[in-house]
């Protein structure tokens, strides 16, 4: 036990001299990259992480990075669980600390605490929807041909189990076309379509639909708009109200940067009684008979990764995200054997960008490619989508670490 509480002790004093580095929104001038030499990245997160020394991260739509004082959160309160293992259980667990968690969430993204629940993903906040939603055969949903995995597998379970049938729209990727977006949905809406389901921003593309104009569509026409807002809590601003949509889940795990395993649900109370998930049928609170027991201290954790992102402000994080973000867009351009197909700088634009490759260069073996040569971390797009790789810029990130990335790519591309 002596060296676990040595090594922890170590471990949070390093957590509270990371913090006095400040903010991490860091302007570099350019940097012009000689790919030729081993680059070492000077890490620019003033120790507030725990990257590998010389990594540069554009990854956060995959996985985000948890900071070590949110790390420090979980470890703490996971030590006192063990502990007092009853800590966070029955009669203690209505006033726990995690319900914290919800509060903060709940006011991080604009709504009543009694519309917020705790999951532990976005995938498992879909499925959570879906099944209280009590689909019966003949119903319809409304969805695209450009859904992650995670948010569109609780629709095709109901088609194969429950006879719903999925009415799948086709977006192509690199038409970044809002109105197009929209004339395609009122197309393709029947009357008997019961759901409108979309993601707030494309995993493939990073294309930011507009959420606000589909939900009052949707709700001009008695139908529910579910929406998949993986890649868009923690990255830009959201306000649920603002949106108007009737449920919104999302990931704690990615551009919220906290612990893995962690998410958020939003339920409003316009569509409370049509959407009735089992885990959440008679109480939201984190720990309830319908969830039993929860992972209490990564949900602490995520609370204390709430209040960073509060704490430096989402407008200018966003700022920040799309700053860098449009700065890679301009440096990728022109690049032989490389195409851009996420919106340029603009209201569809997010701080995710997605290029396809030529068919000769496969994306799984070119993203590895990079790390182990470059140390450079993307991520290759979904197979089913294209044959390309995509950058996810976040807080932490600089203008000079997209310059390397750009000058690696086009080195690479160029052989």
């Amino acid at each position: 036990m002596k060296p676990y509480k040595s090594n922890r002790r170590k471990f949070l004093s390093s957590v509270s001299a990371g913090l006095a580095g400040g903010l991490l929104i860091n302007t570099i001038s350019p940097h012009k990259i000689n790919a030729q030499e081993k680059l070492v990245m000077a890490t620019p997160d003033n120790g507030e992480y725990l990257f590998t020394p010389g990594m540069v991260y554009l990854n956060t739509g995959t996985l985000g990075p948890c900071r070590k004082d949110t790390i420090a959160e979980s470890m703490n309160a996971w030590e006192q669980l063990e502990s007092i293992p009853l800590k966070y259980y029955g009669r203690w667990g209505a006033e726990s600390l995690a319900e914290k968690t919800r509060t903060t969430a709940a006011r991080f993204l604009g709504c009543e605490l009694d519309e917020m629940m705790i999951t532990t993903s976005t995938t498992n906040g879909m499925n959570a929807i879906a099944q209280g939603l009590r689909l019966k055969a003949g119903d319809r949903i409304l969805t695209t041909d450009q859904e992650h995995g995670g948010g569109a597998l609780c629709w095709k379970y109901y088609e194969k189990y429950n006879g719903v049938v999925i009415d799948t729209i086709t977006i192509p990727p690199g038409e970044n076309n809002a109105e197009k977006i929209l004339k395609r949905i009122g197309e393709a809406v029947k009357t008997n379509t019961r759901v409108i389901s979309i993601s707030h921003i494309f995993s493939s593309t990073g294309l930011r639909l507009p959420v606000d104009k589909i939900s009052a569509f949707a709700g001009s026409r008695g139908i529910l708009c579910i929406v998949d807002g993986a890649q868009a809590v923690g990255a830009i601003k959201v306000n649920l109200k603002e949106l108007g949509c009737h449920a919104y889940a999302t990931s704690g795990h990615k551009w919220l940067m906290g612990p893995k395993g962690t998410g958020l649900l939003y339920i409003s109370k316009d569509a409370r009684d049509l959407i009735r998930p089992m885990q959440f049928e008679n109480s939201h609170n984190t720990y309830n008979d319908g969830t039993g027991v929860v992972n209490s201290a990564c949900i602490l954790g995520l609370g204390k990764a709430i209040e960073y992102i509060e704490s430096v402000g989402i407008a200018k994080i966003e700022e920040h995200n799309l700053s860098i973000r449009n700065r890679l867009y301009e440096r990728l351009k022109g690049i032989n054997n490389l195409s851009i197909l996420s919106p340029a700088a603009g209201p569809l634009a997010s701080p995710m960008l997605a290029c396809l490759l030529p068919e000769n260069i496969e994306r799984t073996e070119f993203t590895r490619m990079l790390l182990d040569n470059h140390n450079l971390s993307i991520r290759p797009t979904h197979k089913q989508w294209f044959n390309g790789i995509r950058f996810s810029m976040h807080i932490f990130n600089t203008e000079k670490e997209v310059d390397f990335a750009a000058d690696v790519v086009r080195e690479e591309l160029g052989r």
